[in-house]
């Protein structure tokens, strides 16, 4: 099969495919500068008082050790000397306000 005529107007009828290459960079930079502009000017964000004291909270518990050296090693001197001697009440009270879905 042989093909008549110019391939190059036929795929370019106009000649413009280098324009409009050139041009559609330009749109996309003017485009990608407008959004940053707005960006710019500017959305904003508003956070409710819970959210800022849960992040409080969680930003100490955070920075809070998990285990109170001090106190454990007063209680395992305890224990080893004998002389620990546990609140009964002061646990069960503990275990009431903690739980209490437990007792129901």
């Amino acid at each position: 099969m042989e093909i008549q005529g110019k391939i190059n107007n036929f795929l370019d009828p106009y000649g413009t495919a280098s324009s409009l290459d050139k041009s559609g960079e330009a749109k996309l930079k003017n485009r990608a500068s407008s959004t940053t502009s707005d960006a710019a000017q500017g959305d904003t964000v508003s956070v409710s008082q819970d959210a800022l004291l849960l992040t409080e909270a969680r930003r100490t518990a955070q920075n809070t050790p998990d285990v109170r050296a001090e106190k454990v090693e007063a209680l395992r001197i305890q224990v080893s000397n004998g002389t620990y001697k546990p609140d009964s009440k002061l646990i069960a009270a503990n275990l009431v306000r903690e739980e209490p879905g437990l007792f129901r």
